[in-house]
């Protein structure tokens, strides 16, 4: 009865061992695969076109990838230079407020010292005779001292240039024409007129119906003086 229990017990021990005896026995074999031996020495190019491909999609992608972190820092040195430039035009707003500040305040406290002597005022006086026209510029000083004074004071440095007429000049020939008449003659523009497509095609019909005539004209003086010389 203990037999049997320790048999029982022990039946699986003894089938490991007799499996493991049995593989020590075995006698050592290669099997190959001849599919797969016939790709790896038929493949060599198709492996090395393969490592090609993948070395140059890899280097295109690095390449993406610098064009990327260029356009990155040229946005971000943009960026930079955007807020610097802003920075500088309020700074000169600022300034340019505070200036014109400044500048109000200064002209409030000064004083008004009157006219200088040596002010001029410049008057346009036009003269116009029976044919001549002459633009005669006269320029004044400003003399303080005449506010106190009534009398009038004379113009200085007046320059005056006006040409009368000659009353012995001869009167103006009846062909010439007076200044005014040529100056509101104007020069006429040119029409330019535009023909329809049936104006343009009957134009050419006429054209060469006048040469087919001109053509029998001239073959018929050959025909007649051959008939002549004969």
């Amino acid at each position: 009865m203990a037999s049997n229990n320790l048999a029982r017990l022990t039946r699986a021990h003894s089938a490991v061992a007799a499996k493991r005896h049995a593989k020590r026995r075995q006698l050592a074999e290669v099997v190959f695969d001849d599919e797969a031996r016939r790709e790896f020495l038929t493949g060599f190019h198709k492996r090395k076109k393969a490592k090609t491909e993948a070395a140059r999609k890899k280097a295109k992608e690095r390449e993406r990838q610098d064009r990327l972190q260029d356009r990155r820092e040229r946005r971000q040195a943009l960026r930079e230079q955007a807020q610097e430039n802003a920075h500088k035009v309020e700074q000169a707003y600022a300034a340019a407020i505070l200036g014109d500040a400044v500048d109000d305040d200064a002209g409030d406290d000064d004083e008004w010292h009157g006219v200088t002597p040596s002010s001029a005022t410049e008057k346009d006086a036009q003269y116009q005779g029976e044919e001549v026209v002459a633009t005669v510029t006269v320029v004044e000083d400003f003399d303080p001292s005449t506010l106190t004074t009534a009398g009038p004071v004379p113009a200085q440095g007046t320059s005056e240039e006006f040409t009368e007429p000659n009353s012995t000049s001869k009167p103006p020939s009846s062909h010439e024409k007076p200044p005014s008449k040529l100056a509101k003659r104007k020069v006429k523009e040119k029409k330019i007129y535009y023909e329809t497509k049936q104006a343009r095609k009957h134009q050419r019909e006429k054209q060469r119906g006048r040469k087919l005539e001109k053509a029998e004209r001239a073959g018929g003086k050959a025909s007649r003086q051959k008939r002549a010389k004969r």
